[in-house]
């Protein structure tokens, strides 16, 4: 966990496992040959929080550590993702600890994690529903981020905190019941406790032995396919050919290297589907499959629908220009031609929905795509036009017969062109 010859940046929220950690490598760097820096993130959600800064902030000084300091609104953070306060806090503190790393070229990043919180997030993920992955709780290592105080009890650290005099601050929403850890904390545990002395220890060994099985799982299941890695793409070959226990695993590795875990209803579904089939996954991501094989790609980000007026507009990766014209010209492949019907259009990506006129009837767009040879997963590259909010044109695919501009209507020509052509 400690390189020598590198810099370990801990963060420090000035509570009592922080600053026990911080001491411990402070104490620790000059014979393992590696040096201390400290990060503290202010998540300015409790009163106490300048509070702890401060403390954080005199303590480094008095130690001539040097210390860098973030701050963060969560809860603007939280409204604006839509993430639940814990989340979002946890996602702006890690944000800050890498990019403080990279600013001071950290080897590792620290975190005061110990025993008894790898006991309650075995737990956690257990009442949640995880699988091996979840249930193996904390991992000692994850890429740059260490935990060296992860087979440390509480009771441990509290003694090394007194021996050798080290302040710390109380966090006064430690205390609250209404957060679903701390009620695990202050209430389940000990009860457990009770009734089987030693458990926690015990739930974060089992934790760490089912770390060890699904690793090896995860290597074996990736040894029996083949997997063609991009920035953007990963495809696996041969998962329907496997049994059901490999084939979600495959799928799960396929969307972990695009940096997203799918949940066990995301997974089901991918293998649920048949051949051909394409499905939106949560983290940007999507899936096809095509024969016996998986793609999972990352989705280019749909910008929002966009009202058009006439000229030049831009939208998302694409330049549109509107033009009203008194009778409609040729047709252009990168073109849409609508009757001037004198409501206003607008231009969204497709949401799988809807239907267009036809010659004789109506067909789903979904069918129309497929008509014309176009598969799922490229079609969002043909955006919608649409007429008071109902599809009447997909570039390239179709317009709905009843808006097609005869000789001498007054038209309008929607041209749409990506910006990087």
């Amino acid at each position: 966990m400690l390189p020598r010859g590198g810099l370990v940046l801990c963060a420090v929220s000035g509570g009592r496992d922080s600053m026990c950690l911080l001491h411990l490598l402070r104490a620790l760097a000059a014979g393992g040959g590696f040096q201390v820096a400290a990060a503290h993130f202010n998540h300015r959600l409790r009163p106490g929080a300048d509070r702890d800064e401060a403390l954080v902030r005199d303590w480094c000084r008095e130690q001539g550590i040097l210390l860098e300091v973030g701050r963060g609104d969560v809860r603007a953070f939280a409204r604006e993702t839509g993430k639940g306060l814990e989340d979002a806090a946890r996602t702006l503190r890690y944000r800050f600890l890498e990019e403080a790393a990279d600013r001071l070229g950290a080897a590792r990043i620290a975190t005061a994690h110990h025993l008894q919180d790898s006991a309650e997030t075995v737990l956690l993920n257990l009442l949640r529903g995880a699988g091996l992955r979840g249930l193996g709780g904390i991992p000692p290592v994850r890429g740059r981020i260490i935990r060296p105080l992860l087979e440390t009890g509480r009771a441990e650290i509290n003694r090394y905190l007194e021996e050798n005099a080290i302040p710390f601050a109380e966090d006064e929403t430690n205390a609250d019941p209404a957060y679903t850890r701390n009620r695990l904390r202050l209430e389940v545990l000990p009860l457990l406790e009770d009734i089987s002395p030693g458990c926690t220890g015990r739930m974060a060994g089992t934790g760490a032995l089912l770390r060890e099985e699904e690793e090896h799982l995860r290597q074996e299941a990736e040894a029996s396919a083949s997997m063609r890695c991009r920035a953007d793409a990963v495809t696996v070959s041969g998962v329907w050919r496997e049994d059901a226990v490999i084939g979600r695993r495959l799928i799960r590795s396929a969307a972990r290297r695009l940096g997203a875990e799918l949940d066990r209803r995301s997974t089901e579904n991918v293998w649920r589907l048949s051949g051909g089939g394409y499905l939106n996954l949560p983290g940007g991501l999507c899936a096809l499959r095509t024969g016996e094989s998986l793609t999972v790609r990352r989705q280019p980000p749909s910008p929002p629908p966009l009202p058009l007026r006439e000229g030049e507009q831009v939208w998302g990766p694409w330049r549109v220009t509107v033009q009203k014209r008194s009778s409609p010209p040729p047709e252009e492949p990168d073109a849409v031609l609508l009757r001037d019907t004198g409501r206003p259009l607008t231009i969204a990506s497709w949401d799988g929905r809807g239907r267009l006129g036809v010659a004789n009837g109506s067909r789903t767009i979904k069918r129309l795509f497929a008509d014309a040879g176009i598969p799922v997963d490229r079609r969002w590259e043909h955006p919608a036009v649409l007429l008071e909010g109902r599809p009447a044109a997909i570039l390239g695919v179709a317009v709905d017969w009843s808006l097609r501009p005869r000789e001498g209507e007054r038209c309008w020509v929607v041209e749409v062109v990506h910006s990087f052509s």
